[in-house]
Order: structure tokens, then C-alpha cells, then sequence
């Protein structure tokens, strides 16, 4: 259940965020809440449940997405909970530092992928340029927008997991 719930804020947030940054001429400077979904189940959840968050953020940030190939958020979201899950037990992901910084480099790893499978799949995307240049911004505003987004995913997830237990424990 708490599976579906981070997916749904994530699902509001980019329905948030789209309009909002496209009336204020700023789509290439919003921060990649999707890969901040799959991050975070990637470092809280087992291999199963995260790969499967993450695919399906990349899913929804697909249909927010027009410009890119279809899918390619899928495999950058799956792939970066796997890259959670590496990191799991080596990062302290609950603090605002590691977090920031985790999600930074995470922003530009996934911009490299982006380009890596764009040349690849896209033969006619010319737009090469436009996504280097928006890299370290959409890192630096992914980065700053962690802490609030792993804070409001940790609280759902522990809200849900609490209730979770006192209907097993009523139902007995």
C-alpha cells in the first residue's frame, strides 16, 4: 500500500509541477521527483518492491514526458533504485546532507544515462546540447528538493506501515 501511495505523490507532484514550471518558463529547471522516488524506495525497500516503485515512477514521469523516447525514465528510475539498493547500507540516507548529495550525483548520472540511451534509441533527437546544459541545474534543484520529498515519503511510508500493523494486530 505504501508502494502506491509514494507512486501517487509522485504521480501530484509532477501533476503539480508541470503546469507551474511551464507558466513560469522553467521545465528544464525542475527537479526529477521520479528519480527522488526511486532513490528513496531504492535505499528503504528490498530488491522487489523497489525495482518495481521505480519503474513505476519512470512510468508516470514517461507520460508526463514528450520529448524523450518511450520508456527511457523506466530503465533511468529502475536503474537508480538499483543504485539505491547498492547503496542501502552504505550511505546514511536520512540526514539532509547525504541525501542532497546522493541526489545530485544521481541527477547527473541519470542525465548521462538519458544522453547514453537517447544516441542510441533516437537517431533523430538533436537536442544534445540543451540537456548538458540543463544537467547541473536540474541537478542542483533536485538536490535542494530532496530532504522535503524523502521527508514526506518516509512519514507516508511509516503512516501506512503503523496502520498497517494495528489492523493485523485488531484482526486477531
Amino acid at each position: 500500500m505504501k508502494y502506491a501511495a509514494w507512486i501517487a505523490l509522485t504521480y501530484g507532484l509532477l501533476a503539480l509541477l508541470s503546469p507551474l514550471l511551464g507558466f513560469l518558463d522553467a521545465q528544464l529547471y525542475a527537479p526529477d521527483v521520479a528519480l527522488l522516488t526511486a532513490l528513496f524506495a531504492g535505499s528503504r525497500c528490498g530488491l522487489g518492491p523497489a525495482l518495481a516503485t521505480g519503474f513505476a515512477a519512470g512510468l508516470v514521469k514517461d507520460g508526463f514526458s514528450l520529448s524523450s523516447p518511450v520508456g527511457t525514465y523506466t530503465e533511468i528510475c529502475t536503474l537508480v533504485a538499483l543504485v539505491g539498493q547498492v547503496l542501502q547500507h552504505r550511505v546514511d540516507l536520512v540526514s539532509p546532507m547525504p541525501v542532497m548529495a546522493t541526489a545530485a550525483a544521481t541527477s547527473l548520472l541519470a542525465s548521462g544515462v538519458f544522453l547514453g540511451l537517447v544516441a542510441v534509441f533516437a537517431r533523430t533527437f538533436e537536442a544534445y546540447g540543451t540537456v548538458l546544459a540543463a544537467a547541473l541545474p536540474i541537478a542542483l534543484t533536485t538536490m535542494l528538493w530532496a530532504p522535503a520529498q524523502f521527508a514526506a515519503l518516509d512519514r507516508i511510508g511509516r503512516k501506512l506501515d503503523l496502520r498497517g500493523r494495528g489492523a493485523m494486530l485488531l484482526g486477531r
